[in-house]
């Protein structure tokens, strides 16, 4: 299944994914979200904050790339959409590295090719999803992805 296909089941999804992701909870870090999509960047905020995340967000790539290099020592992760305005996911990316080449990215496309993933790893991200997101996977991946050792 999808990534709430609709907002009527928005609490019964926040519900079971709280209580299915125990182990994936936040502990209060910093996830800065880049989505371009209004609706899927509302409930990713949601199911992050309601999971002991705190949330900065960014509607595109160099709305993102301001925000990291102001508060890049408060952000233990960056969620990226690959397809994104101004500024794509991969070029945000590459820059956030240039800033930061320890930063800590998760990045997601409608579209997944293997060679792309495989060059994305290579790269220094440190995932790739392909939408739509599936509540536990990402939880469980960003919790993952914090807790590794730089």
């Amino acid at each position: 299944m999808g990534f709430w296909h609709s907002s009527e089941r928005l609490s019964e999804q926040t519900k079971v994914t709280t209580s299915d992701s125990a182990g994936f909870v936040g502990k209060g870090e910093t996830v800065l979200l880049v989505e371009d999509e209004a609706s899927l960047l509302e409930l990713l905020q949601l199911l992050l904050e309601s999971n002991g995340y705190s949330v900065l967000t960014a509607v595109d790539g160099m709305e993102a790339l301001e925000l990291y290099k102001r508060e890049q020592k408060n952000i233990h992760l960056v969620l990226s959409d690959m397809g994104l305005p101004k500024l794509g996911g991969w070029e945000l990316f590459q820059e956030m590295k240039k800033i930061n080449p320890g930063v800590k990215s998760i990045l997601a496309s409608g579209f997944f090719d293997a060679s792309l993933r495989e060059e994305l790893l290579r790269s220094g991200a440190m995932d790739f999803f392909k939408k739509p997101y599936v509540p536990n996977t990402i939880l469980r991946r960003i919790r993952e992805v914090i807790d590794e050792k730089s």
